[in-house]
């Protein structure tokens, strides 16, 4: 693993924890203003829309403002250069950001203002997709390329994903099923960094370095 891949997955890990722990302590709270929420008088509306509602923030919410930003990010050519540019101090790129998602969370801001002390916004879009994978993991979930020579037939939807959580001992698939004639037949799987070739290309390829 490279420096920058160690340093991506430590803040990632961190942010991680950190949302994980903060969720937990945080839902005796968020339970008890519901409550409290619930059992005001439901004739007196006014009293109940005076009412602060909870504000939830878990794994999931923050993941999904990880993912706006680094989509932002990845895909503006003039955010990229702007970002790429050496000569622009890293405080005037997060007051950017902060400019362009003022409804950020507590702890996300909090945590941007750790990547601009650190000179680490950069790194944002591949925390993202470090975060991401963590929070695959957490629910279980796998993410799988399934390679094939032809169209999948419907009727072969269920078993495959049944089969496919299984072999990968996950919950639940998030499947891309990508389509190849050159592999003639049979399929190619990739997941959690295995790959399985069980191609007609494959074979054909193994039987022409024997002959």
């Amino acid at each position: 693993m490279s420096f920058s891949k160690k340093i991506v997955t430590a803040y990632a890990k961190s942010l991680f924890q950190t949302v994980n722990g903060l969720e937990k302590s945080q839902s005796k709270i968020i339970s008890d203003t519901i409550k409290e929420i619930t059992q005001v008088d439901v004739k007196n509306e006014k009293e109940i829309g005076n009412k602060k509602k909870p504000v939830i923030i878990d794994v999931y919410s923050i993941g999904e403002e990880l993912y706006i930003i680094r989509s932002l990010l990845t895909t503006s050519k003039e955010l990229k250069t702007y970002f790429g540019n050496p000569t622009i101090t890293e405080k005037d790129k997060f007051n950017l950001l902060l400019s362009i998602f003022p409804g950020l969370t507590v702890i996300l801001h909090a945590f941007l203002k750790v990547l601009t002390e650190k000179g680490d916004l950069s790194l944002l879009p591949d925390i993202s997709d470090q975060y991401n994978e963590i929070l695959l993991k957490f629910k279980g979930s796998t993410t799988v390329k399934l390679i094939t020579a032809s169209t999948l037939e419907e009727s072969y939807g269920l078993l495959l994903l049944n089969t496919l959580k299984k072999i990968t001992n996950s919950k639940e698939i998030l499947l891309n099923v990508v389509y190849n004639p050159q592999l003639l037949g049979g399929f190619i799987l990739e997941y959690n960094s295995i790959s399985t070739d069980a191609s007609i290309l494959k074979e054909f390829s193994l039987f022409f370095n024997e002959v």
